[in-house]
């Protein structure tokens, strides 16, 4: 049986996300040194806020893995797991734990270091916390999971919900929001924490603005996925959309103002948490060129069926090419330039292209 369940949900959990599990390896130990990371374990040994948003972080983790499992009870091919209901309690209950298990070997070799690290600062409440984070985290997934296989079609109660018409800019973000909140989350918190990390590195020295521009770019690097989630939703939702007769520059504009309103919270983040030496105007113009180069991975993959693991090695060599272009000292505005008018450049070339087929 463990077999048939490892076959079956860990394994196609960690194919589906090994773009993401890859880009997190690379920046956790890519840029991060061991020491640093050491350094990180310590502070958060000695510090339980530090330890709270590790928990959180490891919550939202394990609430994607729960969703998942019990995303994929429902699909016909694995309706024969409903079976699985007659097998009894204890053993079941033992199985989901193994898989979980499996599923959360991320965070439990991560809190394996941290304990290590706590053994040897003597922090036993650290350890305690960490211990029992853990545990917490496998038992709550294991009853979330046994209570949807045994309730595969809950009742629900629905809520009175105002209504009002949208316009069309907030019919990407409110769906992401609703049906997507997860990727949502993922998407958002890793983006603020790497700008908001970036801002607070040396908030007291003289401030080398490159890091800011290498900041930008890994916060750029999550909304990579974004342009395809947005024409997956018009494909389902809005079939219409391409034969409605809009130019080409309103069509550009509807978008740009999507991505603005998804880019607004890092706005807020780099005017908050800004190094002090860096004025005002600078932060606002690396705001901007980062909604100028999301619009080009817009551009450059909307509506094209491209693997999403070519898309991944891509997104990797232009990050590379990206940090050797600021090494060699290119400005903020020949980013900034080069982001928006490629972007508008190539959306024209793709959309003539489209007419003409």
């Amino acid at each position: 049986m463990l077999t048939v369940l490892y076959r079956v949900l860990v394994l196609p959990f960690y194919i589906r996300n090994a773009g993401t599990f890859g880009l997190v390896f690379y920046f956790a130990f890519g840029f991060m040194r061991p020491m640093d990371h050491e350094a990180l374990i310590a502070s958060a040994l000695g510090s339980f806020f530090l330890l709270i948003l590790f928990a959180l972080a490891w919550v939202l983790y394990t609430a994607r893995t729960v969703s998942f499992i019990r995303g994929q009870l429902a699909i016909p091919e694995h309706l024969f797991l409903q079976t699985f209901r007659l097998v009894p309690i204890r053993r079941r209950c033992f199985y989901w734990f193994v898989l979980f298990t499996q599923l959360l070997l991320p965070i439990i070799g991560y809190a394996a270091w941290m304990l290590a690290r706590a053994v040897h600062y003597q922090s036993w409440a650290s350890l305690l916390f960490i211990i029992l984070a853990v545990l917490c985290l496998l038992i709550g997934s294991v009853l979330a999971v046994d209570y949807r296989l045994l309730r595969p079609a809950p009742d629900t109660v629905r809520l009175p919900s105002l209504r009002f018409r949208l316009p069309y800019e907030l019919f990407f973000p409110t769906y992401w929001l609703r049906h997507e909140p997860l990727s949502l989350v993922f998407t958002k918190l890793i983006s603020c924490g790497i700008l908001v990390g970036i801002c607070r590195l040396y908030p007291t020295d003289d401030y080398d603005q490159r890091l800011l521009l290498i900041g930008l770019m890994l916060a750029i690097i999550t909304h990579s996925q974004v342009g395809r989630q947005l024409h997956q939703f018009e494909q389902r939702y809005l079939l219409l959309l391409a034969n409605l007769p809009l130019s080409v520059a309103r069509r550009f504009g509807q978008y740009a103002l999507i991505y603005g309103l998804i880019w607004f919270p890092e706005l807020l983040i780099v005017l908050h948490n800004g190094p002090i030496s860096v004025p005002v105007y600078y932060l606002i113009g690396l705001w901007l060129t980062g909604w100028g180069w999301i619009m080009l991975l817009h551009s450059l993959g909307y509506s094209r069926s491209i693997n999403p693991d070519r898309w991944q090695i891509a997104i990797f060599w232009g990050f590379i090419g990206g940090l050797l272009a600021i090494m060699f000292g290119w400005p903020l505005l020949a980013w900034g330039v080069v982001g928006w008018l490629v972007a508008v450049g190539y959306w024209y070339r793709s959309s003539r292209r489209r007419v003409q087929l």
